[in-house]
């Protein structure tokens, strides 16, 4: 039997185990009477006690597993660690003290290590960058992570402008992505992040603060909103993404996005009504500008003891303006609105339609949709500006001007 013990920050709150290829989880007695204990999803009810997972439904092996990096990233962490690709639990013991999340995993025996930075040169970011896709972004960190995704990325610490590693126990404070190792079919994906998600910071987005850098190459840095200070030190937060919400294995996040999983979701938040209009306002931006990966795993909930709530959004960018010819419109949507499945047949009744199903009345989905109409063509003209005034490449200012002038300009035009 294989074991790791489940830390929340400095509190441990669960045993995983794993025999034959099925998953347990034992809650810790000291968490169970915790008055600041939380069940750490729907599907891992402490009430529950001993939690084990069957041969067809996997809830722990699922909410587990999804802690983990997905497609080309896991198998190069895997690589990394000597182990099979498959093996999540052997992936997990190997990257597991840091984690996406406020989730620690560490040995039975293990105790928390003490916390420590170390500085991140940036001729040793360009060289690891330079190593990509053969050697991951972390093989030469001196702290094992995991994060979810597909992408390769690194958590890091940012402060006072200088980039470090955290060592130990000391959380990382952002997630820094380089661009997509396939340059030939998705150019300047870092440039192409920052624009999308400043601008969705300029139209009352609720997102986190990003920055663009070179080293040289580009960089997009995004500060994560799963930490808060308390008591003078920095802490994790939990936050479950949708896939771990609803214990979905992560291969359903793009099948199971659908409108009754959006209700389900909603049905869980403890503000209804704000998060309603949240979502909402997030499927209509990733319309506008033509994101069509804005799947299950990218969507993230605060999970505490004061219940559940929609966290920032992330992972927001311009897929579409990567079609071949411009066609842009012939790519599906992430999320059907209406009849519309696809970005070109998309129209203001359709959005509406949306907002119906979501539960919001006529008049809020309007108001919401024209506030955003308005708002976007000017944002986006400015951040252009800002975008030369800061030295972007030719290339990367022209992949902007497609997504400003091309893509956002149609979806404008269709929805007026």
């Amino acid at each position: 039997m294989r074991q790791l013990r489940v830390w929340l920050n400095d509190k441990p709150v669960g045993l995983l185990s794993e025999q034959d290829n099925l998953w347990l989880f034992q809650h810790e007695p000291a968490w169970l009477s915790s008055a600041e204990a939380f069940d750490l999803s729907p599907q891992l009810p402490r009430a529950a006690g001993a939690i084990r997972d069957g041969a067809s439904q996997r809830p722990v092996q699922w909410f587990f597993d999804n802690l983990l990096p997905e497609e080309q990233a896991r198998t190069l962490l895997a690589q990394d660690a000597h182990v099979e690709v498959a093996d999540a639990f052997a992936l997990l013991a190997y990257y597991g003290a840091e984690s996406a999340g406020a989730l620690t995993l560490l040995g039975p025996e293990q105790g928390m290590p003490t916390r420590q930075l170390q500085p991140l040169a940036t001729s040793e970011l360009a060289r690891r960058i330079d190593n990509l896709p053969r050697v991951s972004l972390g093989q030469a960190a001196p702290k094992r992570m995991s994060l979810a995704g597909a992408q390769h990325k690194l958590a890091v610490v940012l402060q006072a402008g200088e980039l470090f590693e955290p060592v130990g126990q000391e959380p990382s404070t952002h997630i820094l992505k380089p661009d997509h190792a396939d340059t030939d079919s998705y150019p300047h994906s870092a440039a192409n992040e920052w624009f999308v998600m400043a601008l969705a910071a300029a139209v009352k987005l609720p997102v986190p603060p990003v920055e663009l850098r070179r080293v040289p190459q580009s960089i997009y840095l995004v500060q994560r909103f799963d930490r808060h200070a308390q008591g003078g030190m920095l802490q994790r937060r939990h936050v479950l993404d949708a896939c771990q919400l609803l214990s979905f294995d992560r291969i359903y996040k793009y099948r199971m996005a659908t409108l009754e999983t959006l209700q389900q979701l909603v049905a869980l938040c403890r503000s209804k009504a704000m998060s309603r209009q949240l979502l909402f306002r997030w499927a209509l931006f990733n319309a506008l500008l033509g994101n069509n990966d804005a799947h299950l795993k990218n969507l993230s909930f605060f999970v505490g003891a004061q219940g559940i709530e929609l966290a920032p959004h992330y992972d927001l960018l311009s897929t579409s303006v990567y079609a071949r010819d411009n066609a842009w419109g012939h790519a599906e949507l992430s999320w059907p609105m209406g009849n519309a499945r696809r970005f070109a047949e998309l129209t203001r009744a359709d959005v509406l339609a949306f907002g119906a199903v979501l539960g919001l009345p006529g008049s809020v989905s309007t108001r919401l949709l024209d506030t955003l109409l308005a708002a976007l063509p000017g944002a986006a003209d400015r951040l252009l500006e800002q975008a030369l005034q800061n030295g972007l490449s030719a290339g990367e200012l022209r992949l902007l001007r497609q997504v400003r002038h091309g893509v956002l300009t149609d979806m404008l035009q269709q929805l007026r």
